[in-house]
């Protein structure tokens, strides 16, 4: 979960930046591009996931070692999937926020 955290922090703070510059400094433009920018990459990361598990080359995985290292439960493919649901959890965070600041 940290590790999803953190991409999600990387990810609000490129995104709020590129929509302030965007937006000529509107705050609630710059929450909107954060929200889209944080839907996109987690949809993308669930697609990903389900792809990779879809596939049946599991002996040809080449980095199964350094995933087990450090996720010691899951594996890489699940890892994906539980870090996208994480950051679509985060964008879910910032469309309630923009939805009480409008009404």
């Amino acid at each position: 979960m940290k590790y999803s955290s953190l991409a999600s922090m990387v990810l609000v703070v490129i995104s709020g930046i590129f929509g302030l510059i965007l937006s000529g400094g509107n705050l609630l433009n710059a929450l909107e591009c954060i929200k889209a920018v944080l839907f996109a990459v987690g949809s993308i990361g669930l697609i990903i996931g389900a792809v990779s598990i879809l596939r049946k080359d599991r002996e040809k995985d080449k980095d199964w070692s350094e995933w087990k290292k450090r996720f010691e439960i899951f594996t890489y493919r699940v890892t994906v999937i539980i870090m996208s649901i994480i950051v679509l959890l985060y964008g879910c965070i910032s469309d309630e926020f923009l939805f009480m600041l409008n009404h």
